[in-house]
């Protein structure tokens, strides 16, 4: 089959490297595969390029060009929907937002695949009540795997997120250096890369939610569930199957969980931790499985039918929706950036601030030592008895 592979925007995060996962094992299968946007960052056509795909930004290609469409945004999906021969289409939720819902205006509805329980019981309260198709997350346990044992002591902890600041990072950054451990981030709002397998090596505790964890466990590392919205702690043996039904998302459990906690739990590391953690992922992740069932549903799905121009209007709308999504969230990102500057130079400023405190208090208790050095020697004895001689050798230095 010819199959595209559509997102409204291909970056660097967790749909893209679905994308790409997903497409190097369907090329593995034999099948020839392209990946559009309508938009992609450096990063993203870096990624592309490093694997060797193929990225059509813009327009989508023309449906005789295509076979099956595997479709993560309702504008695409509708776009070609509204062409004729219209593809078949599979529709994949990753998310929430508006542009993530499958297209509830198409007729047939397209089979929805959802990665976790949490988005599953989205899917099934659409109205448009489609058909959905639980899978998990696939890993590329080729590219991701262990690179040597684990430590038998936590040396390293990698934050590999895109959302983590402010607040919460100061939190885990307070809980790492009151044990000793040094902190490295990968991320939107550190170092961005397209290839995170040496940084995980290097790594004893990955701390993030989704797919980034799934890629540490993968390389034989220890999985700590805790972001921008929330943790769960630990992942293992016991506490996966609650933690994978909510997508590693950090909302599966009640817990709180503060720098004490965090302090504790770090404090707990244990190197079969990481072990246990491949074992899972290449137990429940395989990418190979998951394109397979892909696969399958490209080949029962319906081809959309309906008025051409009533489909393309939809997807008019739907992408000035996913646009304006976009501009807030890269706003919302400068803003965050922004934020953080400030903050950073206020923080210096207070630094400089206490230093130069600190030195006046010095300065000060010097000058009253000083002080009060001269007003015991003016008051001594011996400096009452010589007066007389220092008043002579004043006066024989006036003549």
């Amino acid at each position: 089959m010819r199959i595209l592979i559509s997102l409204a925007r291909f970056g660097l995060g967790g749909s893209e490297t679905y994308s790409a996962t997903v497409a190097e094992e369907l090329e593995r299968l034999g099948h020839q595969v392209a990946l559009h946007a309508e938009e992609a960052s450096p990063e993203g056509r870096d990624m592309v390029v490093s694997r060797g795909l193929r990225l059509c930004l813009g327009e989508p290609p023309a449906p005789l060009e295509v076979d099956a469409v595997i479709a993560q945004d309702a504008a695409a999906a509708y776009e070609l929907a509204s062409r004729r021969p219209a593809p078949r289409q599979v529709f994949v939720i990753h998310g929430f937002a508006g542009f993530e819902h499958p297209p509830n205006g198409m007729r047939p509805h397209p089979p929805v695949v959802v990665l976790n329980d949490r988005v599953g019981r989205r899917a099934a309260a659409l109205s448009a009540q489609p058909e959905v198709v639980r899978l998990r997350q696939p890993i590329d346990t080729e590219r991701f795997r262990p690179r040597g044992g684990c430590r038998r002591r936590a040396r390293r902890v990698l934050i590999l997120s895109n959302y983590l600041h402010g607040g919460r990072l100061r939190t885990i950054e307070r809980a790492c250096e009151s044990l000793g451990l040094e902190l490295v981030r990968r991320g939107a709002a550190s170092t961005r890369t397209i290839e995170p397998q040496a940084a995980l090596a290097d790594s004893d505790i990955v701390v993030g939610y989704g797919r980034s964890l799934l890629e540490g466990m993968a390389m034989g590392r220890a999985a700590y569930v805790w972001d921008h919205a929330g943790g769960d702690g630990w992942v293992t043996p016991e506490t996966y199957p609650t933690l994978e039904a909510d997508g590693f998302s950090g909302g599966a459990t009640d817990a709180v969980i503060d720098a004490d906690r965090l302090r504790e739990d770090f404090a707990d590391y244990r190197p079969e931790l990481g072990e246990v953690g491949y074992d899972l992922v290449r137990n429940h992740h395989s990418a190979t499985e998951h394109a397979e069932a892909l696969v399958d549903l490209l080949g029962d799905a319906p081809s959309p039918s309906g008025d051409d121009n009533h489909l393309e209007t939809l997807g008019l709308l739907v992408r000035a929706e996913t646009r304006a999504l976009i501009r807030a969230d890269r706003l919302e990102s400068e803003l965050r950036r922004t934020s953080g500057e400030r903050e950073a130079e206020r923080a210096r400023a207070e630094s400089v601030e206490r230093q130069l405190r600190k030195l006046r208090e010095v300065e000060r208790a010097r000058a009253e030592g000083v002080e009060r050095h001269l007003h015991t020697v003016l008051r001594s004895r011996s400096w009452r008895l010589t007066a007389p001689l220092r008043n002579l050798g004043a006066r024989l230095r006036q003549r």
